[in-house]
């Protein structure tokens, strides 16, 4: 009986180790992904795997304690590797409304390391908007993406935030992947320069059909308003100076 006792009191110390030893590594991770200076509150960062786009002008990259290394807006329209985001949204200024709220996104390449406002940062998201197609054995590819800032809606409905999403367009007959420049014409007065699928309280896009002509892709899209809806007929081509633009050729209003 004595024996008995000795063995279960050992194993029980070992298995109080052992609790004790799990509970300081889930506490160093978690540690390890909070960035703080004196001056800012703690932020806490969860991992991430994935690439995005940068997208804007005057882009930073800031360091642990979000003071800015270098401008990188050269880097505008470029395809980056993302490692952390943050778990929360955060205000650039005190004075910022909700509308302005943001997550740090850690990013890096090759050449360099550190964290950009997610304002400036779209990711390639699973979206029913999503078209891919093969034409002539070629794969083309119209990707929805999101932001790292507040959408057009949240856990408590809708926003009232107007954001913008540019759509990734891939065609591998030319291995390319990026963004689609819109033509102005009269059926496009806007000044947003690239070719997006909306989705919001205002609108929303499907493709119904792509197909081919020459040298273009030939778009059909259902857009539906609150009331009514029209359709469109979006061309996909390479301008003269080789950047694949988008224009909208047809756009009909209908009941």
């Amino acid at each position: 009986m004595k024996t008995l006792t000795t063995i279960l009191s050992l194993i029980l110390l070992i298995s109080c180790g052992q609790q004790e030893n799990k509970t300081n590594q889930d506490t160093t991770e978690k540690s390890e992904s909070i960035k703080t200076d004196s001056n800012q509150p703690k932020i806490t960062f969860y991992k991430a795997n994935g690439r995005v786009i940068l997208l804007g002008n005057n882009i930073k990259l800031l360091d642990a304690n979000f003071k800015e290394i270098k401008d990188i807006s050269s880097l505008n329209e470029h395809f980056v590797d993302v490692i952390e985001v943050s778990d929360k949204y955060h205000k650039a200024k005190p004075t910022d409304d909700y509308c302005q709220e943001f997550k740090y996104v850690k990013i890096k390449t090759k050449d360099l390391e550190g964290y950009v406002d997610g304002r400036k940062i779209y990711e390639p998201i699973k979206h029913i908007q999503n078209k891919t197609v093969k034409i002539n054995n070629n794969e083309v590819s119209f990707i929805a993406t999101t932001y790292f800032g507040i959408g057009v809606s949240d856990d408590d409905g809708l926003t009232g935030c107007s954001i913008n999403t540019p759509v990734i367009f891939s065609d591998k007959s030319v291995n390319y992947e990026g963004l689609v420049k819109m033509v102005k014409n009269k059926n496009y007065q806007d000044n947003y320069p690239y070719f997006e699928l909306k989705d919001d309280d205002g609108a929303n896009d499907e493709i119904l059909n792509i197909d081919k002509k020459g040298d273009k892709y030939l778009l059909q899209i259902k857009r539906t308003y609150q009331e009514g809806r029209a359709n469109l007929l979006v061309e996909i081509y390479k301008d003269k100076s080789g950047t694949f633009v988008a224009e909208i050729i047809e756009n009909e209003q209908t009941e």
